[in-house]
């Protein structure tokens, strides 16, 4: 499984620095594994791209928490699960010229109505040689949860 086994508490204890506005620091949550990461270092260098040198993912979590709490109303435990879904053994790397992905292979219940295929956006310049996961789409979201009112 690409996440290590305590990255979910890692994550969530990152969304929750973020949310009482703590400047927070890069984590590591997991690895690539090596179909994945051999199918990006292809992908990329099939678009004539420079290909991240690590399978090694890392989360900072900000855009991540800003689109889908601040924006869209989830919870940080919704975030978790996007996250763990879109970074699944099973999820496929998807690369375009403006853009690389870690999609879910296979819809999620997303507990608010939809059946979602997470999408993990990879930023691969900024962590070098690590690929960060700089947020998740949790594409087909139709349903979203009601915002939240701040106090």
């Amino acid at each position: 499984m690409p996440l290590y086994h305590d990255a979910p508490k890692l994550i969530l204890e990152q969304l929750h620095r973020i949310a009482e506005g703590q400047r927070v620091c890069i984590v590591e949550i997991g690895e690539l594994t090596d179909q994945q990461f051999d199918d990006l270092v292809r992908q990329k260098m099939a678009l004539g791209q420079e290909s991240p040198a690590s399978r090694k993912l890392v989360f900072l979590g900000k855009h991540h928490y800003d689109s889908r709490v601040r924006k869209d109303g989830y919870m940080p435990c919704d975030l978790v699960r996007q996250l763990e879904a879109a970074l699944a053994s099973t999820s496929i790397i998807e690369t375009h010229r403006h853009m690389t992905a870690v999609v879910s292979a296979i819809d999620r219940d997303d507990g608010y109505g939809n059946k979602v295929r997470d999408r993990a956006i990879l930023e691969l310049q900024a962590r070098k040689p690590r690929a960060e996961v700089y947020s998740v789409i949790p594409k087909g979201d139709l349903i979203r949860p009601e915002k939240q009112q701040s106090p």
